[in-house]
């Protein structure tokens, strides 16, 4: 019998492809539209959407999911009925208030905060998706827990293409002419989308309820709600330190760029094209990293409510195996090809040295993603925390420290030496508590040669093309990184690093 795990991460990581390629559409969209420095000010509402998601959304979302997957496992379906309930009451009380204060605080939070006023119109607009995101958070985190992945990848999908033709028709509007309009359309974009995933999600979960738990009895209230609390009120507040830290980060950033020397509308226009145009596709393979976290968290806490210690060991084993060896392609592949991404998608060469010197990223991002959700699965969130927030204070005291001396620059080493640190400590936390990591020669030796010789090469041939052509760059660059993974998948099988056996229960 194949592994749910493998079902669910196939059905989440073809979705999170599919909605990754049209958010990289809809990017290039929104960097014509918007310009570099306006990109920057839409990237700064995020700080503020991410603080308010974790205080209403985020840890609850994690407890419902593992709540709901221990009770499953028992047959207690009744429980989870229960749990559901309460959970989105609570999620939505919650994240109107902070509607309404959002709404009411957003020009003295663009002022004071975010240090940029152009901000305030768009904080104000964000407020109000909080109460859809709430509802859709719990929803998710049942059907995840339940292993049942097809609502959550539809509800992703769903809200992707309503985002991007609400905003790519905006845009098209009189009443959105200009960059500062633009600006506010891709934020409404952004509220509609999630309102539309938040409506097929209640459908969905309706259905559910009135075809699986029609039969549910009654049961006690005030034990669910502590269960519930205990769990995700430590969540959230780990989440939200941890928040609280990446959004000064975020607002830092354009700050100790202007003092290194920089104007507001270049230290901006830097911040856009790092965190708008190169993040991004740094992220952009992680959609199987994300995909296996998501499941892990529900799968680990059966496995440890079952004692299953060799089943266990087997699934962290593989989780870790896959997310370095795709992290290592990714790097081969943004280190070897990153200028001409940057230049034949963004039109920017700057992006595509920004992705070159964050490729090193890839392996250790995606295997932290890996090892905290195996770690939380473990019932040990405040471990998390501590490796989390260790490299986010590395991260700002290189930020302030060294930023102002060496510009953007600093930022990028911030970020590789941050996260190198969190990725360590997540190694040896998880080695120590599962007593378990696969051989080196599998999850780093072999997929590294395997990477990074024939990078150059292929290089070469899409120089080659290029040159010959003078056209179509865009097609020879995915066309030459098309061949390049499918001889490294097809080198992984012969050297049986990648085998059908690891994905059986």
């Amino acid at each position: 019998m194949k592994n749910a795990i493998l079902k669910g991460t196939i059905l989440l990581t073809v979705t999170g492809l599919i909605t990754r390629v049209l958010g990289f559409y809809y990017r290039i969209c929104l960097a014509d539209a918007l310009g570099a420095e306006y990109l920057g000010i839409y990237q700064l509402v995020f700080p503020v959407y991410g603080i308010c998601y974790t205080l209403y959304a985020s840890g609850i979302q994690t407890a419902v999911s593992k709540l709901v997957a221990e009770e499953n496992s028992r047959g207690n379906v009744s429980l989870s009925s229960c749990l559901m309930r309460r959970s989105m009451l609570l999620a939505f009380g919650i994240a109107l208030t902070l509607s309404a204060l959002v709404y009411l605080g957003a020009a003295p939070c663009a002022k004071y905060f975010l240090m940029e006023e152009r901000a305030a119109d768009s904080l104000r607009i964000l407020s109000f998706v909080f109460p859809f995101c709430a509802v859709t958070a719990c929803i998710n985190g049942y059907y995840i827990g339940c292993k049942k992945t097809a609502v959550p990848a539809f509800t992703q999908l769903l809200e992707q293409v309503v985002r991007i033709g609400f905003v790519l028709y905006l845009v098209t509007l009189p009443a959105f002419e200009g960059e500062k309009n633009r600006c506010l359309a891709a934020v409404i974009g952004l509220v509609l989308g999630e309102v539309a995933s938040n409506l097929f999600n209640c459908i969905s979960y309706r259905l559910h309820r009135t075809k699986v738990l029609r039969h549910t009895s009654p049961c006690e209230i005030t034990g669910i709600m502590k269960r519930l609390l205990l769990l995700s009120v430590p969540l959230s507040l780990n989440r939200l330190v941890i928040n609280i830290l990446h959004s000064v980060e975020a607002v830092f950033i354009p700050g100790m760029l202007r003092l290194s020397g920089l104007s507001n509308s270049e230290a901006l226009s830097l911040y856009g094209i790092l965190n708008g145009m190169a993040i991004p596709f740094i992220l952009f393979p992680s959609a199987i990293p994300n995909a296996l976290s998501v499941l892990l968290l529900p799968s680990v806490s059966e496995n440890m409510d079952e004692k299953n210690r060799p089943r266990l060991q087997k699934c962290v084993s593989n989780a870790v195996k896959y997310s370095v060896i795709i992290g290592l392609f990714s790097t081969a592949v943004f280190f070897y090809f990153g200028r001409d991404i940057g230049t034949a998608i963004y039109h920017n060469a700057l992006a595509g040295d920004y992705l070159r010197i964050l490729s090193p990223l890839c392996p250790l991002l995606y295997l932290s993603t890996t090892l905290c959700s195996v770690i939380n699965g473990l019932g040990k969130p405040h471990l998390t925390f501590f490796t989390t927030v260790s490299g986010l204070l590395i991260r700002l005291a290189i930020l302030v420290f060294l930023v102002p001396k060496t510009g953007i620059y600093g930022v990028l080493i911030g970020l590789l030496a941050s996260q190198l640190v969190s990725t360590l400590l997540e190694t040896i936390l998880v080695i120590r508590n599962c007593n378990t990591f696969p051989p080196v020669s599998q999850w780093l030796v072999i997929p590294a040669a395997l990477a990074f010789l024939p990078a150059p090469l292929f290089l070469r041939l899409y120089r080659f093309l290029q040159t010959e052509t003078a056209s179509a760059s865009t097609l020879f660059l995915l066309l030459v990184c098309g061949i390049f993974c499918s001889i490294y998948i097809a080198l992984l099988f012969l050297g049986k690093i990648i085998r059908k056996e690891d994905w059986k229960e």
